[in-house]
């Protein structure tokens, strides 16, 4: 065959309409449970991260007696909490329940797997965004503490890892709302077969 033909079957074999993959109940309350597992983890990982950090700026508040610094340490530890009920308000995993026919089950999945999408899409928002008063005003303190050039030269090079940080996180879970909506379109192609 020359290049044109293979085009035009090309076109053809893709142009075809694509027939859904029907799931079973157990499939669907399966893969279910899995992802009601992986956000319970991911949010206990959270939580223990946003204590630490909590315990630690407290720690720091406590001892500091700067008014800047206080300020500061306060401010981070008010966005950790926000972050935390942030994430339990609208990240928390809700249980398939027990009677429920395939169709059901497919759109409680479908309707968790939006839930989390919708959040990790949105984790400037509600994630990084709060962080960002008390990490500027913490700089800021640094940089009156000892305005020496070197230690400006220090925190700028330091806001700037913790801005490539914060931007790596953010693409991170861009690319996992992505990967959450893959699910979806073939939920919604699965449940279409029905």
């Amino acid at each position: 065959m020359n290049e044109s033909g293979n085009v035009g079957m090309k076109k053809i074999w893709q142009g075809q309409p694509v027939e859904g993959i029907p799931m079973s109940v157990q499939q669907i309350r399966k893969q279910a449970g899995k992802f009601e597992k992986q956000i319970v983890w991911r949010n206990v990982r959270e939580y223990a991260g946003a204590l630490i950090a909590a315990i630690l700026f407290g720690f720091s508040f406590a001892t500091s007696h700067d008014p800047l610094f206080r300020s500061a340490f306060g401010l981070l530890i008010a966005g950790l909490v926000y972050v935390a009920y942030q994430l339990h308000r609208k990240g928390s995993p809700k249980s398939l329940p027990a009677q429920m026919g395939a169709v059901s089950c497919l759109q409680f999945h479908r309707s968790e797997l939006e839930r989390q999408r919708d959040l990790v899409g949105n984790v400037w928002s509600w994630y990084l965004g709060p962080l960002i008063p008390g990490l500027a005003l913490l700089t800021v303190a640094m940089a009156i503490a000892d305005p020496r050039p070197g230690n400006i030269g220090g925190l700028i090079l330091m806001a700037a890892i913790v801005a490539a940080f914060f931007v790596f996180v953010g693409k991170l879970n861009t690319r996992a709302a992505r990967s959450l909506q893959r699910l979806i379109d073939e939920l919604s192609t699965a449940e279409g077969a029905r």
